[in-house]
């Protein structure tokens, strides 16, 4: 059975340009928006040197999330996106969360992948 309780982190790989990061379970609005400061707070260094970024997500037993919250994290790629980040690569997605992740990041290079060594090859190619 899916995990339904939620949990989330994230690491920054400042020599790879990349923010790491896993979500799992299902998230209230109040609680994503709060993963979501610290995401921006893991990625402030590079932001702060004006570089592009690159996004590696493990989705592992997160599930589709409610409207408040898909529209939280639309509007943080859309921040994103404005603050440089060029590229995000997902491992563990199921195909409903694929189907929602496509639809709140609208124009950024997303690639769902089966392993974390396929990912990062794909995140890195063109670097």
């Amino acid at each position: 059975m899916t995990q339904i309780e939620r949990c989330g982190s994230s690491s920054l790989l400042d020599d790879q340009r990349e923010v790491h990061f896993a979500v799992s379970g299902f998230w209230t609005l109040e609680d994503m928006n709060t993963f979501l400061e610290e995401l921006n707070e893991t990625a402030m260094p590079l932001v702060l040197r004006r570089v592009p970024m690159y996004g590696f997500g493990d989705f592992t037993d997160f599930v589709p999330q409610d409207q408040h919250t898909a529209d939280a994290i639309r509007n943080h790629l859309r921040g994103s996106v404005k603050a440089g980040l060029k590229r995000v690569a997902i491992i563990g997605a199921s195909p409903l969360v694929r189907l929602q992740y496509k639809r709140l990041s609208g124009g950024l290079d997303v690639m769902f992948a089966d392993s974390k060594s396929e990912a990062l090859d794909w995140l890195r190619e063109d670097r």
